[in-house]
């Protein structure tokens, strides 16, 4: 299995691209197109940035900040903005 695929969205993505092959082509030529792929992505630049362009943003659950070196204690939204109310 090429290392790419150890990622679970990267995984997801390739597993997308070959669903419809299942049924119709053997496991061993399944994983040898998944192989392909994510080769594909890790290789070629086009791939690549293609990839990084569709990977959704990752956001921590907590989006807190400390630019002074202290937080005030205020509910905050995922943006860094106080919540309303």
């Amino acid at each position: 299995m090429h290392p790419l695929l150890e990622d679970p969205w990267i995984r997801a993505q390739v597993e997308a691209a070959v669903a419809p092959y299942q049924g119709r082509l053997s496991e061993a030529e399944l994983t040898w197109m998944r192989d392909q792929l994510a080769e594909t992505l890790a290789s070629d630049d086009k791939a690549a940035l293609l990839l990084r362009r569709a990977r959704p943003v990752l956001i921590q659950e907590s989006s807190e900040v400390r630019r002074d070196g202290g937080y005030d204690g205020g509910d905050v939204t995922r943006r860094g903005q106080k919540k309303a109310g």
